[in-house]
């Protein structure tokens, strides 16, 4: 059950790679709009895959307590912190099922990320650095 797999072409959605996300406080990313094989794969693997019916469609969240989850090119090189990896942008994932029991005691499976390579990236800027880009213009 702890085998590691592959999920390619995967949409990524809410990505907090070098910052842990302020209500986690984990390093973080959803997998998006996920195909019928990309669940099936995820399901057997034991994790459950959610819906809330908005843009992300089928989706899973993968998060990592102590871990930084860096992002490499397709070349293998890693994208360093100051290229933040937006919505829409599309990976390679290669994903590792592990257990987990919260404080009161509720048990489940999530998904870790073991490697993330970057095939389509959309770069995200935050709305601060766009205006200071639009006044130096």
């Amino acid at each position: 059950m702890s085998n590691i797999f592959k999920l390619s072409n995967v949409e990524l959605f809410w990505c907090n790679l070098y910052t842990r996300n302020k209500m986690s406080n984990k390093y973080q990313l959803d997998l998006v709009n996920l195909s019928e094989d990309q669940i099936k794969a995820i399901e057997d693997a034991g994790v459950s895959v959610r819906s809330k019916d908005d843009e992300r469609g089928f989706f899973v969240t993968c998060k990592s307590t102590n871990y930084e989850i860096i992002p490499h090119d397709k070349n293998g090189d890693p994208i360093g912190p100051d290229i933040l990896v937006g919505n829409g942008t599309r990976a390679d994932v290669m994903v590792k099922p592990y257990g987990w029991t919260n404080p009161q005691g509720k048990k489940g499976m999530s998904l870790g990320v073991s490697k993330l390579v970057i095939t389509d990236l959309k770069q995200y800027i935050p709305e601060e650095e766009a205006v200071e880009e639009e006044e130096t213009l």
